[in-house]
């Protein structure tokens, strides 16, 4: 993490001295012809700066003055007249312990004077070289890919802390629901899906989080969320999923100050934040021999043992910790009973949402529902059949969404 830091912080704090070429200069007593065998015998030089007492002038750009002397009667008429009629008389100006990354948003003001005129580099206002535009650019392109190159080596390390984040679940998981296939796949590096398991002896909870947005701004929503589940779940003891999700909607709109529209009438338009998750929540309850589920916005399915379909548990229609979503909002729960060889399976809107190739619509409940086959099948077989329909839809379409897919037997 340490190296591409180190790299652009290099990179940008290089100074413009170290590009300046020391080129020599005329005065604005030269004459065009002078400028003209200046630029004869200087081939490699593009600029000409125009010096009066050491301090910088003008500058005359090769092509536009070449180009123009090389018109009829251009010699006859300005020849013997001084360079500084054709220079630019408002050059743009460096001082020579500028950083590269200072003279970007300078250069963002005239960027077509900055690439086609470059620039003079001065110290303490007096001549010292010039800077073309070309090299001007490469630098902040230099500039810009250590830029870029940090925030790429940062989010893969928060790639990492996002997949750590998840390795308490994993472990749960592969204790409490050994048979279990999970299937997580950020639309980008980082993403807005985060899935938790905790169990005892006699219950597991397992719920699938979809949080706003993706990319950081969805994985830092997962650590709100994920850290408002811990606490709501210490809170409910009887791990009622309904319970769980009106309580992780408090404390979620508290923690984003979060507020409903009726209280912000006479404010104004909203500026704040309206960010929170869909989600799912199911309870396996081995004593009582039930499943409980509540979910906003992302149903649950479920196969009994042998049966060739699945059944769809609805969600609630509210999202959680939104700012139209009130603290007092409550989910529906479902409950089915208990069975041996139960199989639930819990996906996200990435799944849902995505766009086919050979068909521009989205995958849908009702289609995913059905590609989820048979319970009769391994569950292995049951889970790779699914993505591999999933898959196949979306084709060479792009990823729209982050992805996530549950799927377990009791």
């Amino acid at each position: 993490m340490r190296r591409p830091f180190i790299e652009f912080v290099m990179v940008a704090r290089s100074s413009i001295g170290q590009l300046a070429i020391a080129a020599a200069s005329l005065t604005p007593q030269h004459t065009c012809v002078d400028a003209l065998e200046y630029f004869a015998s200087h081939p490699e030089q593009d600029l000409l700066p125009i010096v009066s007492e050491g301090l910088p002038v003008g500058l005359v750009v090769r092509q536009s003055f070449v180009e123009r002397f090389s018109r009829p009667f251009q010699h006859e008429l300005f020849g013997s007249k001084s360079c500084s009629l054709f220079m630019d008389r408002a050059p743009l100006l460096a001082d020579e312990n500028e950083s590269i990354a200072e003279l970007g948003a300078m250069a963002a003001t005239e960027p077509r004077r900055a690439i086609q005129h470059g620039l003079i580099v001065t110290a303490n206002g007096r001549y010292v070289g010039t800077c073309s535009g070309p090299t001007l650019m490469r630098a902040l392109a230099d500039v810009q890919v250590a830029r870029s190159r940090q925030v790429l080596e940062g989010i893969r390390y928060a790639s990492r802390i996002q997949r750590a984040f998840l390795h308490t679940s994993n472990e749960n998981l592969a204790e409490h629901l050994p048979q279990h296939r999970v299937f997580w796949e950020p639309r980008d590096l980082v993403g807005g899906d985060y899935y938790f398991c905790r169990g005892d002896q006699d219950r597991v909870l397992v719920a699938v989080l979809d949080c706003t947005g993706h990319g950081v701004p969805g994985a830092l929503m997962t650590m709100i969320m994920s850290a408002k589940l811990e606490a709501s779940i210490s809170d409910v003891d009887s791990w009622r999923p309904s319970d769980i999700l009106a309580s992780i909607n408090r404390r979620a709109r508290a923690a984003l100050g979060q507020r409903h529209s009726k209280d912000i009438e006479d404010d104004g338009p909203d500026d704040g934040p309206d960010d929170g998750m869909d989600a799912s929540i199911v309870l396996i309850d081995r004593r009582e021999r039930r499943l409980q589920f509540a979910g906003a916005r992302l149903p649950v399915f479920v196969a009994y043992a042998g049966q060739p379909s699945w059944n769809c548990l609805p969600a609630g229609r509210a999202g959680v910790g939104y700012a139209d979503t009130p603290d007092d909002s409550e989910w529906p729960i479902s409950e089915t009973p208990l069975e041996a060889g139960m199989r639930v399976a819990i996906a996200t809107d990435g799944m849902f949402d995505q766009v086919g190739e050979a068909r521009a619509i989205a995958y849908g409940k009702a289609r995913f529902a059905n590609s989820l086959g048979t319970g009769s099948r391994e569950l292995d077989a049951n889970f790779e059949a699914t993505l591999m329909r999933y898959r196949q839809w979306q084709g060479n379409q792009a990823r729209r969404d982050d992805a996530t897919l549950l799927m377990f037997e009791v």
